[in-house]
């Protein structure tokens, strides 16, 4: 009996542990309309008592781990933008030439690999300079016109 309940419990000890690290670390990949990976694009933590405000110094390797490389993955460690009082991640994203993207996912509904679509800014349309009436030069024969 003591066998039995020894081996019982090696098992169910393996089967909590196994539980605890089955889950890969989770991450971060942002893309563009396209499906295409964004590079350079930098994932702040939000601060829960200063939201949208940057905070601490950080390292050169720190910076880098928030900045996308070429395949958009993001890999900083998910710890710092973890809120504990509502159990979710809060992040900001920025990257010129798109939209500010600011999150909140919940712990329990993180994936592996978590895909975030960054909406492209709007081209404003190019113009061709339309020559006010002031700056024309009166042609030629003719006096300039005063208000």
């Amino acid at each position: 009996m003591r066998a039995f309940i020894s081996i019982a419990l090696v098992v169910l000890i393996s089967a909590c542990v196994s539980t605890r690290g089955a889950k890969a670390a989770a991450r971060i990949m942002l893309v563009d309309g396209s499906g295409a990976p964004i590079q350079g694009a930098v994932v702040l933590p939000e601060d829960p008592e200063y939201p949208g405000a940057r905070r601490e110094n950080l390292s050169d390797a720190e910076e880098q781990a928030r900045i996308s490389d070429s395949q958009g993955l993001v890999h900083a460690e998910l710890d710092q933008y973890f809120w504990d009082s509502d159990s979710c991640y809060h992040f900001r994203i920025h990257r010129a030439g798109f939209e500010d993207a600011t999150m909140t996912v919940s712990k329990d509904l993180f994936p592996s690999l978590l895909r975030i679509n960054l909406e492209a800014k709007p081209q404003k349309p190019s113009q061709s300079p339309d020559p006010s009436p002031s700056s024309v030069a009166p042609a030629a024969g003719q006096s300039p016109r005063h208000p």
